[in-house]
């Protein structure tokens, strides 16, 4: 493998891993649930988008892809090729989009089933 392809697969690689963490992070976290209402109330699919993590991907690559400029092929069409990047790094930001959600709902059953506990436990608090 070439330094140049290598230094683009590990470029796609952290914008896919920063892409996943940021649209998971937005979209799901009580931290962002402000920004979530505000975009709600000023457009609906505004509003969808910052509650959806698999839009919100997609633009998170967009702007790494913006940023950094990675290519994974040389076709002489650089369009073709951005293009082509970019759904190959989305592919991989929906995978591990994939095992984020995943280990937000095992975290979420569990807090549940610590309340429900808590619950059976000490029933007059």
């Amino acid at each position: 493998m070439t330094s140049v392809l290598s230094s683009n697969l590990s470029t796609c690689l952290m914008i896919a891993l920063a892409s996943a963490s940021l649209a998971m992070t937005i979209t799901q976290t009580e931290l962002f649930t402000t920004l979530r209402a505000w975009a709600t109330r000023i457009n609906d699919l505004l509003g969808h988008l910052f509650s959806c993590f698999y839009c919100m991907s997609h633009w998170m690559v967009a702007g790494g892809m913006l940023i950094y400029h990675p290519s994974l092929l040389k076709s002489g069409i650089g369009l073709i090729d951005w293009l082509t990047t970019a759904f190959a790094v989305l592919t991989i930001t929906t995978f591990i989009n994939g095992l984020l959600f995943k280990v937000f709902q095992a975290a979420i059953r569990t807090h549940m089933m610590k309340h429900e506990a808590q619950q059976i436990l000490n029933p007059h608090k």
